[in-house]
């Protein structure tokens, strides 16, 4: 089974990003699990028990010009830690450990 956490951290002001909801989709589009980060710019367990397949992450930024990331993921057995650098302007995703 798989897991899968996620923290998001904001470059411009260099400390973590608090409140920015989260949405998991399954590989159908059904939304699985929802959360926000904490006052650490993280969610812990967004999800687990998850099948390894398929899946979409949404982060909802609120930033003036990247408001939304999304991107499809391919969970494994385990945990899956999917952080964000984010900027107003700008946002990349990445595989953590």
């Amino acid at each position: 089974m798989a897991s899968v956490s996620t923290h998001v951290l904001d470059a411009a002001a260099g400390g973590p990003r608090t409140g920015v909801r989260v949405d998991l989709h399954d590989g159908a589009g059904e939304l699985i699990a929802s959360g926000a980060t904490d006052d650490r710019g993280r969610i812990e367990e967004l999800a687990s028990a998850l099948a390894p397949g398929r899946y979409r992450i949404t982060w909802h930024l609120g930033g003036h010009f990247v408001a939304d990331i999304s991107t499809t993921i391919h969970l494994s057995d385990g945990r899956n830690h999917v952080p964000v650098l984010a900027t107003g302007a700008s946002a990349t995703v990445y595989h953590g450990v």
